[in-house]
């Protein structure tokens, strides 16, 4: 939950300031770390994901065929060199919308095909070696949020709307939400979900107070066991961040493990919104200093998803929601830019 409109309780729930004066005026400030203590893939890496502007393509304020906005885009490719598709929500009379679109081949067009869900946001997706499709994402209901999953046989059947299991998750560590999944590692036997391990990683409402990030497991489609993910929160916590520890997403990149991390800087001030590269584990490498052509600063839920083009070329999609607060002239919402792999 980290678009201002998402992340109701923060903004709804009257609570008494526990922090220090100073730890409530934390600004956005750079790992200390340089590029130059990374190895070559990790500095590659850094200088590609920051430079928006030098990208052959990229697309700011993403919208489908229905002038809905992509928020939160999660792009996914089926088959290598295939079409790439994305799942994302909208608003509309203040309710979440979740939807699924297929790209063009400038991925700059999007053609909405169904809608999976409603009261639904930050959406996530794995794709098995079969092609059955998991879907997690954040369900929600008048001061409650928490994960849900669903479980479609192929592509055909997400198309159609049609899942075959669903599981809401139960809220274990925060009275009143838990959401923005992130997928771990999936094993699922004899494409069964009732014979199936699923590991997740998940944001949990701290005392009614702050996001922090957690990890839980789904056995079968039935049995769930959670726990705070102590060290890294304390590790963002240690750089600055006084707010939400939230949204995140897992990639590879030249055979190398990675994260994107959003962090907010201050609580309630969404122009603190940063990304940080981090590691296999999830621990910070580096506070990215992202360039758009109108110099945005605001960035959240960011994702990377490798894909193979069809001249076979291998490339990362990254998207970012930009913030209104912290957004450059005509950058605000849903960016989108492609990076190449070599």
């Amino acid at each position: 939950m980290s678009q201002p409109f998402t992340n109701l309780f923060s903004i709804i729930t009257a609570l008494t300031l526990l922090h220090s004066a100073g730890m409530a005026n934390a600004q956005p400030r750079p790992l200390t770390a340089t590029p130059k203590t990374l190895a070559k893939d990790a500095r590659e890496l850094i200088n590609k994901l920051q430079n928006v502007k030098t990208t052959k393509r990229h697309k700011f304020q993403l919208r489908d065929d229905k002038n809905a906005g992509m928020d939160c885009l999660k792009v996914f490719q089926p088959k290598p060199r295939g079409p790439i598709y994305g799942v994302y929500h909208s608003t509309s009379r203040r309710v979440f919308h979740l939807y699924l679109a297929v790209a063009d081949p400038s991925l700059t067009k999007w053609r909405r095909l169904t809608t999976l869900d409603t009261h639904a946001s930050q959406p996530t997706i794995h794709i098995t070696k079969t092609g059955a499709c998991i879907l997690a994402y954040e369900s929600d209901a008048p001061n409650s949020a928490w994960v849900r999953i669903r479980y479609y046989p192929n592509l055909k059947a997400l198309t159609a709307s049609k899942f075959s299991h669903q599981f809401d998750i139960p809220r274990t560590l925060a009275p009143t939400a838990e959401g923005t999944p992130s997928f771990e590692s999936v094993q699922i036997k004899n494409n069964n979900p009732t014979s199936s391990i699923i590991k997740l990683r998940f944001h949990f409402f701290k005392r009614v107070y702050v996001d922090q990030l957690a990890e839980g497991t789904l056995t079968n489609f039935k049995s769930w066991k959670a726990a705070p993910l102590n060290q890294l929160n304390k590790a963002f916590t240690s750089l600055g961040a006084r707010g939400n520890i939230g949204d995140r997403d897992l990639f590879t990149w030249r055979g190398k493990t990675y994260y994107l991390q959003e962090v907010q800087f201050k609580r309630l001030d969404w122009s603190t919104w940063r990304t940080f590269l981090c590691d296999a584990h999830g621990a910070p490498i580096k506070q990215l200093s992202i360039k758009t052509p109108n110099q945005s600063t605001a960035f959240s839920n960011s994702t990377a998803t490798p894909i193979i083009a069809p001249d076979g070329t291998r490339h990362l999609i990254v998207t970012h929601f930009i913030h209104s607060k912290g957004s450059g002239k005509n950058e605000p919402g849903q960016l989108l830019y492609i990076i190449n792999e070599k």
